[in-house]
């Protein structure tokens, strides 16, 4: 084997490394997190982008013309934008001003989407359950439910998820057994100091833990978002039955 296909096989051989997660700027929003498909804009004119949205470190000059995909808006006006540079391929950061108009309202209706998203994940960080959530929300929260249930009427179709809260309660046993206890002697002025093992006759116990039930959730959708919960005592959405919107439709 000559030295160069002993190269190429060495390097075959080691671990492709993971790519590198999003460092997610403050005060962007990402359009991955709501699975939009991509939004396309045109470049007006050869524009400067960034790696930060301070601009404080440059990326290159974007190419024009070309159509670039926004991947984040910010709300100092900046846009995340994967395209070509003359530099090279780019992500980087952009001035709006640079690009075609977005769809109408669509950074407002994006805020909106990104709002409810934090309100969403701050409930299934705490395993609750509010009016408006999506089914792949409720499941994320509570889990796999007990029991799925379709009910149709004139209204319509209802899912219905039943959950059941449990608690592991311990129970002790005692039996009869052989006991140990260590005795101490602090000695004195004609007498050493020391510790001894006593046994004897006695009882042992055990402790094991059972899981009893202590409350119940009924969670209902219809139209594919939870229009009701019916709850009883030790459930796990707390006392106060919250309420999001429904998920935004940005474009």
């Amino acid at each position: 084997m000559n030295r160069l296909a002993l190269v190429l096989a060495i390097a075959c051989s080691l671990p492709i490394a993971n790519a590198a997660p999003i460092i997610r700027e403050p005060g962007a929003i990402y359009l991955s997190d709501f699975a939009l498909k991509p939004l396309r804009l045109r470049v007006l004119e050869p524009a400067p982008c960034y790696f930060d949205i301070t601009q404080s470190r440059f990326a290159g000059t974007l190419r024009f013309p070309q159509t670039v995909q926004v991947e984040a808006v910010a709300d100092n006006g900046m846009f995340r934008v994967r395209g070509n540079a003359r530099q090279g391929g780019v992500v980087a950061w952009v001035n709006g001003q640079f690009l075609e108009a977005p769809p109408e309202r669509f950074v407002d209706t994006l805020k909106k989407a990104e709002q409810r998203r934090l309100e969403v994940e701050a409930l299934i960080s705490r395993n609750e359950v509010a009016l408006g959530m999506t089914p792949e929300e409720v499941s994320r929260s509570l889990g796999k439910p007990q029991k799925k249930t379709n009910r149709a009427n004139k209204e319509g179709t209802q899912q219905i998820w039943e959950y059941v809260k449990y608690e592991l309660v311990p129970q002790t046993t005692y039996a009869p057994g052989y006991t140990q206890s260590v005795v101490s002697f602090p000695g004195g002025t004609n007498a050493p100091s020391g510790t001894v093992v006593q046994g004897g006759a006695g009882f042992t116990s055990s402790t094991i833990y059972v899981k009893v039930p202590v409350g119940t959730l009924t969670v209902t959708f219809r139209d594919g978002l939870v229009d009701s919960l019916d709850q009883s005592e030790g459930t796990t959405t707390g006392g106060q039955v919250s309420v999001v919107i429904p998920p935004v439709n940005v474009y």
